[in-house]
């Protein structure tokens, strides 16, 4: 048995704070079923075919998969050498299997396309694992969390419908044991927070890098995501600070919190088809697992008692109830359904956030009574938020039922203000029809539509590597760190070049061809701890030049700021050469450290999705964000069109800009922006672009800025989706 690790310091928030939605992490590893191996043989073809970006018609169309297959997915050695870790995701699976093969077959028919494409896929649950210090699997059957085991549940099972090959480990000995470190042998690898740290400490996390996507309960926004050496948004958590994933809609959401992050959303469980609902009684259902949530609720509680018989379903023992609240301890699902098949309504007391509960509750036909948060709650005044990577504000407990759905099925009240309580409880109890509701992108439809979509357009990875195995020099080396160990494309700390110790050093690569280049990816180091222990390394700034066959200079570009990694991207230029040089900095000797230098031609560039013509450029008021001016007009803020408007010309046209510049010398999240009222550095009338493309954000804002908006409709139902063009 290998010994459990110690959790980092950095975990401990999630079983400390009363967290009942932890923030899950999904890593999508995207590679065919032919092993694609790292050792590409220099002088190939520079442009073989795409790992994952394929046409449909390159691939066998996928068997639609039925109710007997998926009995063979739980009940194979996949589920069951796991133990109780995957039972109660399975039992879910299983009670779900009939409607998620008819919501396959809709799909087929409108969607076909979606199951053209078999991928290989990689699910790592690192909140099963023994990185966990919660035990999961055990507690489901304890009245414990069951949002994350939902995702997980639903997730598995809708990859299983779309017909991909599906692989599920739990343990970091199991991750070492049958992932190679050598060849990608996934296309898609879905994880959480949790399970990035067994991906880190397994060594496979830089060779997917760019094929993880992230379970995330409650959104991580750019700002938060990204990191150097001297920067990170916030300096207490830098669990969330230190992944610097290729786009920040790598990580997927429990809910559309932001549309920089992805939607993977859930599957609200209905009444089995072919059944009649019970006879509605006059009761309500009190939402939340422990008592102590009554606490600060008592005047609301006896509001709602007024009307309305109280049930709830508290897991505390020995707790005494108030006489008007009847306790019925943890319910099994089937039990749960029934109270609320049987109920017509369900109080929030404006705790747990962002749950699975309510929408549940409206699909077995309950109104939801919610509290709204005068100020909103968020990370400034609610310790629960404290840490998380968000600045979101929350305006009610849920708020997607708020914006979203709203009366009748919603209603979103002054918990404190007894009068509007009761007035909202007048038209809930004059509403006589009680037919279960359920957004359709919290069906199984919706989500089969939604995650097939991801998978089929999604693509953060760059294409081939150029300089993988070209010919590479260096003014000097350290030990036996070669000027080749830079573009050998080993994820791996013992696989780095280093020069000499020095006062200035160079390193180039002849690309042996005067080649289109697009992009430079530059790694200094893998891990942050390096990175902090060999400071000296990190803080020189250098300078990339490429240079023709002639050895002339074509185009070049300076790098001041300390980061693990750098990105220049959109260059187009033709070039044979690329070096680095290190420039002096006069506090003594130093290294040359390139653990990894990647150069990325035309072939790497992907087709846009949603594609661009659906576009639509809009002004935001003052100190608004993105997301919420897009809101306001019936439309969603687009992060992958804020390329297209990142544009000095563009910003004239749309913000009449008395002047242009690039931000410069800081991280900030909130260009292509015009300056308003002086910020101390910038005057108003300026416009702003921004030069760091990991900060496009729809989330952020600035007081003294308006922001030029990316926006595009959406399909209604689905707000991940674009309209047919």
């Amino acid at each position: 048995m290998m010994p459990r690790p110690t959790i980092p310091r950095e975990l401990k928030w999630l079983f400390i704070t009363g967290l009942v939605y932890v923030c899950l992490c999904l890593l999508l590893l995207h590679t065919q079923p032919s092993e694609i191996p790292l050792d590409v043989v220099p002088g190939q073809s520079s442009n073989p075919p795409s790992l994952v970006n394929r046409s449909p018609r390159e691939h066998q169309p996928i068997r639609a998969q039925g109710l007997n297959h998926m009995t063979s997915l739980v009940k194979s050695h996949m589920f069951t050498d796991q133990g109780i870790k995957l039972k109660w995701i399975g039992e879910r699976i299983m009670r779900l299997a009939l409607s998620w093969e008819h919501a396959q077959k809709a799909v087929a028919m409108e969607m076909g396309y979606l199951f053209t494409r078999p991928q290989k896929i990689l699910l790592f649950p690192g909140l099963l694992s023994e990185y966990s210090a919660y035990d999961f699997a055990h507690n489901a059957y304890k009245g414990g969390y069951l949002g994350e085991l939902v995702q997980w549940g639903d997730l598995i099972a809708t990859l299983h419908m779309l017909g991909h090959h599906v692989t599920i480990l739990t343990s970091r000995k199991q991750l070492s044991d049958r992932v190679s470190l050598k060849k990608l042998e996934f296309d898609v690898v879905f994880t959480d927070y949790i399970g990035l740290f067994a991906l880190r400490d397994s060594r496979h996390f830089p060779l997917y890098k760019c094929r993880i996507r992230v379970l995330d309960s409650f959104g991580t926004e750019p700002l938060y995501q990204f990191r150097t050496l001297n920067f990170q948004a916030d300096e207490t958590m830098s669990m969330f600070n230190n992944w610097n994933f290729e786009s920040p809609r790598q990580f997927w959401n429990l809910f559309p919190h932001t549309p920089d992050n992805s939607f993977l959303g859930f599957v609200v469980q209905t009444r089995p088809l072919n059944t009649t609902a019970p006879v509605k009684l006059n009761q309500a259902v009190i939402y939340g697992k422990e008592a102590w949530y009554r606490h600060g609720n008592e005047e609301l509680l006896n509001t709602v008692g007024e009307f309305i018989e109280l049930h709830s379903t508290f897991k505390d023992p020995g707790v005494d109830f108030p006489a008007h609240i009847i306790n019925h301890g943890v319910l099994p699902p089937a039990e749960l359904q029934t109270l609320l098949e049987e109920s017509k309504l369900f109080v929030g007391l404006g705790f747990p956030y962002d749950g699975p509960g309510p929408l549940e509750a409206l699909a077995h036909g309950c109104v939801f009574l919610q509290p709204s948060f005068t100020p909103p709650h968020s990370g400034l005044n609610t310790n629960f938020f404290g840490g998380k990577p968000t600045v979101r504000e929350l305006t009610s407990q849920v708020p997607y039922l708020e914006h979203f759905v709203g009366k009748p099925y919603v209603y979103t009240v002054d918990a404190t203000n007894q009068s509007a309580v009761r007035e909202a409880l007048y038209e809930i109890m004059a509403y006589r029809d009680h037919t279960p509701f359920v957004p359709h992108e919290f069906t199984q439809q919706g989500m089969l539509e939604r995650v097939g979509s991801y998978l089929s357009h999604q693509n953060f990875c760059d294409g081939f590597d150029l300089a993988l195995g070209r010919p590479a020099y260096s003014s000097s080396c350290f030990q036996t760190h070669t000027p080749g160990e830079a573009v050998d494309g080993l994820p791996d700390e013992d696989s780095c070049f280093w020069s000499a110790p020095g006062s200035s050093h160079w390193w180039s690569v002849d690309l042996e061809d005067e080649l289109n280049i697009v992009k430079i990816r530059i790694t200094n180091t893998f891990e942050w701890v390096l990175a902090k222990t060999w400071g000296a390394v990190f803080l020189d700034p250098f300078v990339v030049t490429l240079l023709n066959s002639d050895g002339d200079q074509v185009l070049s570009r300076q790098f001041t700021d300390s980061r693990t990694f750098y990105v220049w991207d959109d260059i187009h230029v033709r070039a044979r050469h690329v070096r680095i040089d290190s420039l002096e900095h006069g506090d003594g000797p130093s290294y040359l450290v390139l653990c990894g230098v990647e150069v990325f031609g035309g072939s790497s560039q992907h087709p846009l999705w949603p594609d661009l013509t659906l576009l639509h450029m809009l002004t935001g008021k003052k100190g608004v964000a993105c997301k919420d001016a897009c809101m306001s007009e019936g439309l969603v803020c687009e992060p992958a069109y804020f390329k297209a408007i990142n544009n000095h010309n563009v910003l004239r046209e749309q913000l009449n800009c008395t002047t242009t510049d690039t931000v410069q010398g800081r991280f900030v999240d909130f260009p292509p922006a015009l300056c308003v009222e002086s910020d101390g550095a910038v005057s108003p009338g300026t416009c702003l672009t921004n030069n760091e493309p990991m900060l496009f954000s729809c989330a952020g804002r600035h007081s003294n800025y308006q922001r030029l908006c990316p926006c595009r409709k959406f399909t209604k139902g689905q707000v991940a989706i674009p309209p047919s063009i």
